[in-house]
C-alpha cells in the first residue's frame, strides 16, 4: 500500500472557484469525473446553454470541465466569466433596480411604476454587449471582423458606462430612482441624476438608454464572426430570502439575465453557457412572475445528476469521485477501494455506507475528506478505519446540515429555517408532520409558522434532501430520497418522514 497518508489525498475545496483561484487547476482537472449523461456536444454547440442542479452538484466544476475542453479543441479559443454574485455586489444591483423600474416606466402605457412588472432586460443586453466588446479587445480584435458595423457597435456600447465622469457618456451609477408612497396614486417616482436636474430631460437621458441599446443590438446582428471560438461562462446566480424585496428584485434580475442569454444565443455570434440552481428556480416560480421562463429552462437546461441504477456501489460515480482523488495524492490510477477503506463501517458495506450519509454530490466528499483530514487523531493514517469515520462524523454532519440550510435559503429566511430545526432537534430519526407540529408549543412563533407553511416546508426539505420518506409497515423498510428519483414528499398511507442520516449527529437526533 501507498504510504501516503488521509491528509496527503487531495481534498479540494467546497467551491470549485476556490480551487480555481488558489491555483489548483491540475489538480482540480486531474480529479474530475463527468457527470454521467453530460451532453458535452450540446453544451458548446449551442443547442443546450443551462446547467442546472441543487447545490454541491458540481455545476460550477462542469463550467470550468468546459471551458479547459473549449481550449482542449482549439488552443486560439477565447472564454471569459460572468460572476453574478461577484461581479454585480450589492451597490451596482441596486442601481440596476432603480434605472430598470425608469425603463419599466417609460414603456408601460399608464405612466405608473409597477414593481412586480420590473424588467432588466435592456440592462443586461448591455452588460452582455460591454462584456462582448472588452473581451474583444483583450483578443486584440480577432473576435470578430474589424469593419464599419464592429466600429459602429463598439462606439454604441461604450456610449453606456457604470461610472463615468465624461458626459457624452450615460452613467448607470448616476441614473437612480428612489421609490416612495405617494398618498393619493401610490408609487411614484423621484429621479436623482448627477448629470441633469431638470426632471424632463431626465427621462429624456434614460430614454436614450433605451435607444442606444436597441441601436447595439441591432448591430450586433450584424458583426461577423472570425473563426476564434468564443464562450462566456455565467455562474453564481444567487439570491437569498432574508430581505423579500431583495429578493424579489434579484429573482427578477436572474430571471431577466436568462432571457437575455437566450437572446444573444440565438444570433449565433457568442456561446453563453450559465449554471443555475434548483432552489433559485423553484423561489422565481414561488415569489415573481416568471414570464414563460419555464420554455427556456426546459428546453435548454442541462440537468447534472448523479444517480446510479447498478446495484455495484464501487462503480457508482461519486465513489469514482473520491477514488479519482485518492489516485491523484498516490500517483497510482490502479489504488483500489479495498486498500484504502474496510470491508463495512457500522456493519454496512462502506461503499453504501458513504452513500447514504451523502447526497449524490461530489462536495459530500469534498466534505468528507476535509473533514478527515481535519481529525488530529486519524488524519496521519494510511487508510480509513472505522475510528476514522466516527471521529469525523460529528463535523462532517455540521458541514452538511450547513450546506442544506444555504440551499433553503433562497426559499425561507433564516430565522424560519431554524424555527424547523429546533422543532427536530433531539427528537427521533423518524417523524411525521403532525408529530414536528406538537413539539411546537400552542400559540407560538414556531406552531403558527408551521400551520402557515406547512405544505411548502415538508415538499421543500423533502426536495433538498433534510428528509426523505421511509415505510416500516413491512420486514423490509422501503426508502425514497429525492436525490434518488424520488420525487415529492409522501406523509399518509404509513409513509413517515426521515431526517437524513448524515444530519443525526449535528441534530442529537436519537436512532
Amino acid at each position: 500500500m501507498s504510504q501516503i497518508t488521509i491528509k496527503d489525498i487531495y481534498a479540494g475545496m467546497p467551491d470549485a472557484k476556490d480551487e480555481i483561484g488558489t491555483n489548483q487547476i491540475d489538480a482540480f482537472l486531474g480529479s474530475f469525473v463527468v457527470p454521467p449523461g453530460l451532453p458535452v456536444d450540446g453544451l458548446l454547440e449551442g443547442r443546450k446553454f443551462l446547467v442546472s442542479g441543487y447545490k454541491g452538484v458540481g455545476k460550477t466544476s462542469v463550467l470550468y470541465y468546459l471551458q479547459n475542453e473549449v481550449h482542449n479543441r482549439d488552443a486560439s479559443a477565447c472564454t471569459s466569466f460572468i460572476y453574478f454574485k461577484s461581479d454585480f455586489e450589492e451597490v451596482r444591483k441596486s442601481n440596476l433596480d432603480a434605472v430598470a423600474k425608469k425603463l419599466t416606466a417609460l414603456v408601460d402605457v399608464s405612466g405608473e411604476i409597477q414593481p412586480n412588472k420590473i424588467e432588466f432586460l435592456h440592462i443586461w443586453r448591455w452588460v452582455f454587449f460591454k462584456k462582448i466588446v472588452d473581451d474583444s479587445i483583450e483578443k486584440k480584435h480577432e473576435l470578430f471582423k474589424l469593419d464599419a458595423n464592429w466600429n459602429k457597435f463598439e462606439d454604441s456600447v461604450n456610449k453606456i458606462s457604470f461610472s463615468s465622469r465624461d458626459k457624452r457618456v450615460i452613467s448607470l451609477s448616476s441614473l437612480s430612482v428612489s421609490m416612495h408612497v405617494a398618498p393619493s396614486t401610490g408609487v411614484s417616482a423621484e429621479v436623482k441624476a448627477s448629470f441633469n436636474k431638470e426632471i424632463a430631460k431626465n427621462n429624456e437621458a434614460f430614454r436614450n438608454l433605451v435607444d442606444i441599446v436597441d441601436n447595439c443590438e441591432e448591430l450586433f446582428q450584424k458583426l461577423t464572426p472570425s473563426k476564434i471560438p468564443y464562450y462566456i461562462f455565467v455562474d453564481e446566480m444567487e439570491a437569498y430570502y432574508g430581505d423579500v424585496e431583495l429578493l424579489k428584485r434579484d429573482l427578477t434580475l436572474i430571471r431577466d439575465m436568462l432571457f437575455t442569454i437566450h437572446r444573444i444565443n440565438s444570433y449565433g455570434k457568442v456561446h453563453i453557457i450559465a449554471a443555475i440552481r434548483n432552489e433559485i428556480t423553484f423561489a422565481m416560480d414561488r415569489f415573481i412572475q416568471t414570464n414563460e421562463l419555464n420554455k427556456i429552462t426546459d428546453g435548454f437546461s442541462v440537468p447534472i445528476r448523479w444517480t446510479y441504477s447498478n446495484t455495484n456501489s464501487y462503480n457508482h460515480p461519486i465513489i469514482q469521485v473520491l477514488m479519482k482523488r485518492i489516485s491523484l495524492a498516490s500517483n497510482d490510477p490502479s489504488t483500489s477501494f479495498q486498500q484504502w477503506f474496510p470491508e463495512k463501517i457500522n456493519n454496512k458495506d462502506t461503499a453504501n455506507y458513504i452513500l447514504d450519509n451523502g447526497w449524490n454530490k461530489p462536495r459530500d466528499i469534498v466534505r468528507l475528506l476535509i473533514a478527515a483530514q481535519n481529525d488530529s487523531l486519524h488524519c496521519n493514517d494510511i487508510a480509513f478505519t472505522q475510528a476514522a469515520f466516527d471521529s469525523l462524523r460529528k463535523e462532517y454532519s455540521k458541514n452538511s446540515l450547513s450546506e442544506i440550510r444555504q440551499e433553503l435559503q433562497s426559499l425561507y429566511s433564516s430565522e424560519e429555517i431554524e424555527l424547523v430545526v429546533r422543532l427536530l432537534r433531539g427528537g427521533p430519526q423518524f417523524t411525521t408532520a403532525e408529530e414536528i407540529r406538537k413539539r411546537a408549543a400552542k400559540g407560538s412563533i414556531a406552531r403558527t409558522f408551521w400551520d402557515k407553511r406547512q405544505d411548502d416546508i415538508l415538499e421543500d426539505f423533502y426536495r433538498v434532501g433534510f428528509w426523505g420518506n421511509i415505510n416500516r409497515s413491512s420486514e423490509h423498510y422501503l426508502w425514497r430520497w429525492n436525490h434518488k428519483g424520488d420525487t415529492g414528499v409522501l406523509t399518509g398511507d404509513r409513509w413517515e418522514l426521515a431526517i437524513h442520516p448524515a444530519l443525526c449527529s449535528e441534530l442529537s437526533i436519537y436512532l
